[in-house]
């Protein structure tokens, strides 16, 4: 206690004092009795003396003296000396009094000083004790209600408390032990008992932590282990613990505490799962399959027997169609039923993952001769290009699969995952439904569209798409007529790249979608900006393709795109081709006639080298005819090529069409243009196609083009 100590030897002192104080006030006491019976013996000795004298005096008087006169004066004489004797003992009575009161009033004085000063002490020291005590019963109560908030804490904790004396094996657990082991308190006696509810795996792990510690190899011991619990199932704690040691480093106490982390680990899994596992199919994922390849490399490269394993990279053909048509619900239907068939076909052992959409992997390990491979990958087909029923529907679905081997076809992870790729879009351009083993022989035109079509297919995401603005002149007042939006890729590993080579492949893929509404939503939102700030012109032109046309949802995304950027789509012209219309005339035409009424420009890009009817160029919906680059080129010098150039415009204004020619590269195709009536010019004479920023300080800003003559 840091409280005051009682000095009992200070109290004992002072009650002496006062024992010796209350002996001289009983010894005033005895003197005041007497005090109080001396004038009675004054006045009985006054008595028996005065009476003495008178008796006896007169009669010796007598008897010596017979004179009368003599007698009278000794009578008188006497009767003086009675008086002077009885004066003198009257006053040696007095005095003796008066000291004596005087003796009597100083010692009381004292004595009653003190008893006053050890009054006041006792007073002071009953204060001190009254303080102590209350000091004391604050203390109590403090170290009760912590007692109470540590026994509060220890039940509302997830850890049991113990204590082992090493020195006599007394072993000492908290309540909260039954609660995590199941067991009674008094059924763990000692460590022993608790280390036998661990499982066996990791007894001997325990053990060793716990030695450890003991021999001072740790600074704590601490191990996380498994447990039977006595309600049956396993649960997972945690024990940490320090020991105390003497002065010769020697552990003679361990305290420490036992936790439930059965949570935590549940936790953890979940996360290892998550890692390593696909969400949807609960298959290895991508990177668990690429950890068990490296493994199987590792070992193959360390034996001495040459080992085969096969890599099989699967693809569904269709997927993104059923995707559209029925919706992701069914998408994700399709690939659980894909992810459970392809585990009932393989062989113990072997391995199969998602490793993204609709692509699967699967290891084949122990190859023996490829017939295996060939056997499996014609089991697969039949399973997979068939009819599955999802949700009392019928989808149709078909893969292709690409086969690399180690390490006939290499020896390191990334060559053989890109090795199957291949041999996979191999499979996919010679028809679908097919499986293709890599070969290095393999046609470059294939490896160059594998290549772009697994660029396309991570394009967007990763911003690697630009647009380009090629502006199309007014030559008879020399300003901005508007402009052709021009997409333009720059890969990572495959630098930039002609339109002409990835969009057929984007077209093919159906990856054209996707990336035609993204050109679309940048270039209206690129209108506004430039509308924003007050430039002139009057239309800039987006290119469709083909597949976006038949794609039954273009409308409703263009709809979709125009509604979130506001664009006024007065400013808006979509460009399509011959071709495309004259695979179905007329769903083309009430197509563009369902995008005319949005206020939406439209334009008949390339004619002259398709059907160039003007029947149907009459029925066509079109605002603009925009001549080929093909019949530019020789109107210079070809008089049957000029004549056609002549004869197209001819025909456009007489059907109330602006004419644009592209492709116009030198001076005098611009003159002989302008002499047929055709005022409207694009191509490298004026700009090259140009990135946004340039198209702005270049022409926007000024709004003047030098003329060309």
């Amino acid at each position: 206690m840091n409280g005051k100590k009682i000095d009992l030897n200070k109290i004992a002192k002072r009650e002496l004092k006062i024992a010796n104080q209350e002996l001289n006030i009983d010894l005033l006491f005895q003197d005041d009795v007497a005090l109080k019976k001396m004038p009675f013996k004054v006045t009985i000795v006054y008595a028996l003396i005065g009476g003495l004298w008178i008796l006896f005096s007169d009669r010796v008087l007598n008897i010596l003296i017979e004179s009368k006169s003599l007698m009278v004066r000794i009578q008188t004489i006497k009767g003086w000396a009675y008086v002077l004797i009885s004066s003198f003992i009257i006053y040696f009575l007095i005095s003796e009094f008066t000291k004596k009161s005087k003796d009597w009033s100083s010692t009381i004085k004292e004595n009653y000083q003190e008893i006053q000063a050890t009054y006041e002490q006792l007073i002071a020291a009953e204060e001190e004790l009254r303080a102590q005590f209350d000091e004391l019963n604050d203390k109590q109560a403090i170290i009760e209600k912590s007692e109470e908030r540590y026994k509060l804490a220890l039940e509302g904790s997830n850890d049991a408390i113990f204590e082992i004396d090493l020195i006599t094996n007394e072993f000492f657990s908290s309540d909260k032990i039954s609660d995590i082991t199941g067991y009674d308190n008094n059924e763990i006696t000692s460590l022993e008992d608790l280390l036998n509810l661990v499982s066996k795996e990791d007894r001997k792990v325990a053990i060793s932590d716990f030695n450890d510690h003991l021999n001072g190899k740790t600074l704590y011991y601490q191990s996380s282990l498994k447990i039977e619990f006595n309600g049956g199932g396993d649960k997972w704690i945690l024990i940490r613990g320090k020991c105390l040691r003497d002065k010769k480093g020697v552990a003679t106490k361990i305290s420490g505490s036992v936790t439930d982390i059965s949570g935590q680990k549940d936790y953890e899994n979940k996360i290892d799962k998550l890692k390593f596992y696909d969400i949807l199919t609960d298959i290895p994922n991508r990177r668990l399959f690429i950890s068990t390849l490296e493994n199987e490399i590792i070992k193959g490269k360390g034996k001495d027997k040459e080992v085969k394993f096969a890599v099989l990279f699967i693809d569904l053909d269709n997927f993104k169609e059923i995707n559209d048509t029925l919706g992701h619900d069914y998408g994700d239907e399709l690939l659980k039923k894909v992810a459970i068939s392809l585990k009932a076909s393989i062989k113990p052992g072997d391995l199969v993952s998602r490793v993204g959409g609709d692509e699967f992997f699967i290891l084949m390990k122990n190859i023996e001769d490829y017939t295996a491979i060939s056997n499996l990958c014609e089991k697969l087909l039949g399973i997979l290009n068939c009819e599955i029923s999802i949700a009392g529907k019928q989808v149709y679905t078909s893969a292709s699969i690409g086969i690399t081997v180690f390490p006939d076809d290499g020896c390191q992870s990334n060559m053989l995952l890109k090795n199957a790729d291949t041999a996979m879009y191999s499979a996919k351009y010679n028809g679908k439904a097919k499986y293709s083993f890599f070969n290095k022989n393999m046609s470059d035109i294939v490896v160059r569209r594998v290549e772009i079509e697994k660029g396309l297919r991570h394009a967007l995401e990763n911003d690697e798409f630009e647009v380009y603005y090629q502006p199309q002149i007014d030559i008879i007042n020399n300003k901005i007529k508007g402009f052709e939006a021009l997409l333009r890729w720059n890969n990572s590993e495959l630098g930039k790249i002609s339109p002409s080579e990835f969009i057929p492949v984007a077209e093919k893929s159906g990856l054209i979608i996707p990336m035609g509404d993204w050109i679309i939503k940048t270039v209206f939102l690129q209108n506004n900006l430039w509308k924003s700030k007050g430039y002139i012109y009057d239309t800039i032109a987006i290119n469709l393709s083909a597949v976006q046309l038949q794609n039954d949802k273009f409308e409703e995304n263009l709809k979709r795109i125009i509604a979130e950027t506001k664009v006024n789509t007065r400013f808006v012209e979509l460009e399509i081709t011959e071709s495309i219309l004259m695979k179905d005339f007329e769903k083309g035409v009430k197509l563009l006639t369902e995008i005319r009424s949005l206020g939406i420009n439209i334009a008949l890009d390339d004619f002259g080298t398709g059907y160039s009817s003007l029947s149907y160029l009459k029925q066509l919906p079109i605002n603009t005819l925009k001549i080929d680059k093909s019949f530019i080129d020789n109107i210079a010098t070809n008089e049957r090529e000029k004549a056609i150039v002549d004869g197209i415009i001819q025909l456009a204004q007489k059907i109330d069409l602006d004419v644009i020619a592209e492709g116009v590269e030198a001076k005098e195709q611009i003159k002989l243009l302008e002499s047929m009536g055709c005022n409207q010019i694009q191509g490298y004479y004026f700009s090259r196609p140009l990135p946004s920023d340039e198209i702005e300080e270049k022409f926007l800003k000024t709004n003047w083009i030098e003329p060309y003559n």
